[in-house]
């Protein structure tokens, strides 16, 4: 990844010391049950909890490493605001820290660059809080294609391994799955009947619900299409659930989208 979504997304917890310098501050003790998606702890575990981030294992912060990050759930900002209310992104100080809120105390989070994935990851959490729903049992990197997961009700990953330079031919096996199917894109507003026509319905068309298009080549934060999948089309305006509507992508795919944008979404 090589630029920065204007709607930052990132933040921590841990099981009973507050991190001064982020403004968190405990509020409560963290259950013995782990609520934390994989794919959200993938993300804390690559933005927020490595060796140079604010919340692994330094002395007086809140921890994000696996088994401690649940405590979240039971923490309040430093405004008095909880880190997490589901569905309620304005109301959860983690998502407002990483949108660099005004209401917030100190800097947005992460405080530096942690990984290549951290525009993907930052979007995994706030769409997490904002209600994307997430398999609890794979972190979405990944799958076989074309495998049945309709007992479990995990999706199938259509891309292993995000390529840094996308083009269309990457991104449309996982359009074409998840989006343009029956009741959906296969008929209605980006219509994708197909590979060419699925290009030139979203790549330089206006969105029919915000001031934005649908594909910004260059710039996924002006992609109305990012923040539909992402989880955070509502913080630009937007409306409805995010997409898809059978469930999130996984993080390989998503990664691929943004990245396929950011490269100037080629053809």
């Amino acid at each position: 990844m090589r630029a920065s979504l204007t709607t930052h997304l990132l933040l921590p917890a841990s099981l009973a010391m507050a991190t001064v310098a982020c403004g968190l501050e405990p509020i409560g003790d963290g259950g013995d049950e782990d609520p934390i998606p994989a794919a959200v702890q993938l993300a804390f575990d690559e933005s927020c909890a490595g060796a140079s981030g604010c919340h692994g294992e330094a002395p007086g912060s809140i921890s994000l490493l696996s088994g401690d990050s649940a405590a979240i759930l039971d923490l309040s900002g430093a405004t008095g605001t909880p880190l997490v209310v589901f569905g309620d992104v304005e109301g959860s100080y983690l998502a407002q820290k990483i949108l660099a809120s005004p209401e917030i105390t100190g800097q947005p989070m992460p405080l530096s660059p942690q990984s290549d994935n951290d525009e993907v990851n930052k979007a995994v959490i706030v769409g997490w809080i904002a209600g994307v729903e997430f398999d609890s049992e794979s972190s979405g990197d990944t799958g076989t294609e074309g495998e049945d997961s309709s007992d479990t009700g995990a999706s199938d990953c259509y891309i292993e391994s995000a390529p840094e330079m996308a083009a269309f031919s990457d991104v449309w096996p996982v359009l074409e799955a998840r989006c343009a199917t029956a009741g959906c894109h296969a008929s209605t507003f980006p219509t994708m009947a197909d590979e060419a026509s699925a290009y030139a319905n979203i790549v330089g068309i206006d969105s029919l619900v915000v001031a934005m298009p649908l594909v910004d080549p260059d710039t996924p934060d002006n992609s109305y299409l990012w923040h539909k999948l992402a989880g955070t089309h509502a913080l630009v305006g937007g409306s409805g659930s995010p997409m898809p509507l059978g469930g999130s992508l996984c993080v390989s795919e998503l990664q691929t989208i943004y990245n396929w944008i950011l490269g100037g979404a080629l053809e």
